[in-house]
């Protein structure tokens, strides 16, 4: 038995093993970015379509994390991303985008609390199995 690659999209390749007569599962990695709203909160709808209701490309998650690039010097400035949800479903992760606010206390500058932010683009790269 051999491995093979396919890619299916710029977004998208799996792998499955070639000389099973009917392969029950096929792995996927998806890639794909995601603008953060108002909340802070990245959403990535991995269906056919992109959209809540379309048909998914995975029918199980089994990995996903989540990233996102700045090169602002501030680290107060800088967002930060952390994975919040891999839907049960499997057509959509998202994650929370924040920042860090000063807070000024007794005259020094102290860091203070977590504060969402928008429009950060997040990219996304999900390990999944499809069904046959």
């Amino acid at each position: 038995m051999s491995i093979e690659f396919i890619s299916l999209a710029p977004t998208m390749f799996q792998v499955f093993k070639s000389g099973e007569s009917n392969p029950q599962k096929i792995k996927r990695i998806v890639y794909g970015q995601a603008t953060s709203d108002a909340n802070g909160i990245a959403t990535l709808y991995f269906t056919y379509n992109g959209l809540p209701n379309g048909n998914p490309l995975l029918t199980t998650i089994d990995y996903a994390l989540s990233s996102v690039y700045s090169t602002n010097p501030s680290i107060i400035a800088r967002p930060r991303v952390q994975m919040r949800e891999k839907n049960v479903v499997a057509k959509y992760v998202s994650a929370n985008v924040t920042n860090i606010s000063g807070v000024t206390v007794l005259g020094i500058n102290v860091l203070g609390s977590e504060n969402p932010m928008s429009g950060i683009l997040v990219d996304f790269m999900i390990l999944g199995s499809f069904d046959n």
